[in-house]
C-alpha cells in the first residue's frame, strides 16, 4: 500500500497546500494520511482507535421517521474534527464540499452517499443542517468521541477506497458552516481493514505462570500481541512482558523455550518462519527485562500444535498465540 498512500499524500498536498495554521491541533493528533484538512483549519477532535466499532450513514435521512440508513463496521478507527471559527473565514460549505468530493474522486473512492442540504433528507423535507446534526450526536458509533456541529449549511461524502491488501477502507466526511457563529466545521471517519488478533485477557501475575508451569508444564502468554502478520510486538504488550520478567527472575536456574504457533492461513514456510520470529521477538524483550539469556530458547513450530480447529476465525485466534513451556 505504499505506493498508494504516497499517491495519497501528494494528492492532499496539491488539493490542500501546506501552511502555518492559526490554531494549533488538539495534542495527540494528527492528519489521516488519506485526506489533508482544508487551510487554516485546525483539530479541535480526535480519536484513533486499534479496533472498535463505527457507523457511516449510506442514506438520505428520514425527517418524520428520524432515522436514515447506516452501515455498521468494524476495524482501525479514526475520527477528526477540524475547524475554523472566528477568523474572518468567507469559504462557503459548498466549496468545503466540492473540494473533498474531487479529493475522494482522485482516489477512485466508490461514493455510497454525496448530498448537501435539502437532497439530504428523504422528499427534501428540511434543508437545514441542525436535524441530521442532532441525530449524529445520538448515534453511539458514527464520529465516536467527536462531537458534531455542522451549521445550517452542510454536505456530507460517504465512500469506500479500494486497499491494495484486498479490503475496503470506509470515509465519512461531513462539512458544515453556521453562519451566525462564524464557524465552519469538518468531520472525518476512517474505517480501515484490520485484523484482531485476540481478545485473551493478559497474564495477571508471576502467580499465574507458576501454576501454569506447576500442573501442565507450560503457560500461553496471554497478553503478548503482535501487529498483523508481523513479529513486531505491540506497545499494550509490556504489562504482560514485565509480569514474566518477573517471574524469570525470580527464578533464575529454571530453563524455558518460548514456543511461537500461527493459524494455517498462508504457507506451512511463512507460518513456520513467523512463529520462529515471534518466539526470538519475546526472548529478546524479556532478555532487555532482564531476564537472563541462558533461560530461553526460541522456538517456533507454526501450524504443527493448534488448540482448535481452523475453520473459524475463532479457532484461529486460540491458535495465533506464545508458549512459555519448560524445558
Amino acid at each position: 500500500m505504499n505506493k498508494l498512500l504516497l499517491s495519497l499524500l501528494l494528492l492532499a498536498e496539491l488539493i490542500f497546500p501546506t501552511q502555518i495554521f492559526a490554531r494549533a491541533d488538539v495534542k495527540g493528533s494528527s492528519e489521516h494520511p488519506l485526506l489533508s484538512r482544508y487551510p487554516d483549519f485546525h483539530i479541535k477532535q480526535y480519536t484513533k482507535l486499534e479496533y472498535d466499532e463505527a457507523e457511516i450513514m449510506t442514506g438520505a435521512y428520514h425527517y418524520k421517521n428520524k432515522i436514515a440508513a447506516t452501515k455498521t463496521l468494524e476495524g482501525k478507527v479514526t475520527n477528526i474534527k477540524y475547524i475554523n471559527q472566528g477568523t474572518g473565514m468567507s469559504v462557503t460549505a459548498l466549496q468545503l464540499y466540492k473540494n473533498y468530493e474531487k479529493a475522494l474522486k482522485k482516489l477512485n473512492a466508490t461514493m455510497i452517499l454525496s448530498c448537501r442540504g435539502a437532497k439530504c433528507y428523504v422528499n427534501q423535507a428540511r434543508e437545514n443542517g441542525v436535524f441530521i446534526n442532532n441525530w449524529l450526536n445520538k448515534r453511539k458509533l458514527m464520529y465516536k468521541g467527536v462531537h458534531a456541529n455542522i451549521g445550517s449549511e452542510f454536505g456530507i461524502l460517504t465512500a469506500k477506497i479500494a486497499d491494495k491488501k484486498g479490503g475496503d477502507i470506509y470515509v465519512m466526511v461531513t462539512v458544515g458552516v453556521d453562519l451566525p457563529n462564524k464557524r465552519r466545521t469538518i468531520l472525518m471517519s476512517f474505517i480501515e481493514p484490520e485484523t484482531l488478533d485476540t481478545d485473551k485477557v493478559g497474564i495477571g501475575s508471576p502467580d499465574d505462570i507458576q501454576k501454569g508451569i506447576e500442573q501442565i508444564g507450560k503457560v500461553e502468554l496471554a497478553g503478548v500481541f503482535f501487529d498483523h502478520n508481523k513479529a513486531t510486538i505491540k506497545p499494550d504488550s509490556k504489562n504482560t512482558l514485565d509480569i514474566i520478567a518477573q517471574y524469570l527472575s525470580a527464578n533464575p536456574s529454571n530453563k524455558f523455550f518460548v514456543v511461537g504457533h500461527t493459524d494455517n492461513t498462508g504457507s506451512f514456510d511463512h507460518n513456520k518462519t513467523l512463529s520462529q520470529q515471534r518466539a526470538k521477538a519475546v526472548v529478546n524483550a524479556l532478555i532487555k527485562l532482564g531476564a537472563i539469556k541462558t533461560q530461553l530458547t526460541a522456538k517456533g513450530v507454526g501450524p504443527l500444535s493448534p488448540n482448535a480447529p481452523n475453520k473459524t476465525d475463532d479457532g484461529k485466534a486460540l491458535n495465533r498465540r506464545v508458549e512459555l513451556v519448560e524445558n
